[in-house]
């Protein structure tokens, strides 16, 4: 059996999403929560959570936050966002926390079981919009040949990063480096672009 928790804000959409939970047979709806707060106050301590749908766009504490919750609770739980929030940056800061899908609402929820058993053989679920945008951002930006002081495509990414005020932890995680690896790459950066701050090296990386 599969254990699911749900944090959705909006009334209908949630009741949908708790009937097509139910018309699985080897899933189960363990809590189904308004609010952060609410979920945190409910879930049973010792409860296993193997998948867990998130809204982003809470009341109080945002679903971005219950992310580190939900791994510390169960470690081995996955985590989708649905949500309506299509920005790049959003999308980031959820996958940095470590939730393995964002699905935009206008999924058919009918698709949730295909998604779902992705998720379980290892992949990710993303709306197709934001796997784009993923892609785009990942994708070094066309440079002149005669341009000075080019990055090499890991340090244009470390340095996306950085843009974001992500920390060396978090930038390890998403590049599967070590900390050490950031370092290295975050010293190569200040060294091309003769700066010696986070700031002056996104700023005149964006100059060029």
């Amino acid at each position: 059996m599969i254990n699911i928790v749900v944090v959705e804000s909006d009334d209908q959409y949630r009741a949908v999403l708790e009937m097509t939970i139910k018309q699985q047979p080897d899933w189960q709806c363990l809590l189904s929560s308004i609010s952060a707060e609410h979920f945190r106050a409910a879930i049973p301590t010792r409860s296993r959570i193997d998948f867990a749908f998130l809204d982003i766009e809470l009341s109080g504490e945002s679903g971005i936050d219950l992310i580190p919750f939900l791994h510390a609770h169960s470690p081995a739980s996955e985590i989708i966002m649905l949500t309506n929030l299509s920005d790049r940056n959003t999308l980031l800061q959820c996958l940095l926390k470590g939730a393995t899908g964002y699905l935009l609402k206008d999924v058919p929820l009918s698709e949730l079981p295909q998604l779902v058993k992705i998720v379980m053989d290892g992949g990710a679920a993303l709306s197709p919009f934001m796997a784009k945008y993923l892609i785009r951002y990942f994708s070094p930006p066309k440079r002149q040949a005669h341009e000075k002081n080019i990055l090499t495509p890991k340090e244009e990414q470390v340095l996306k990063l950085l843009d974001l005020e992500s920390s060396y932890e978090d930038i390890a995680t998403m590049l599967r480096i070590t900390k050490d690896g950031v370092r290295f790459h975050v010293r190569n950066i200040y060294g091309k672009l003769n700066v010696n701050r986070r700031i002056d090296a996104i700023r005149k990386w964006k100059a060029v």
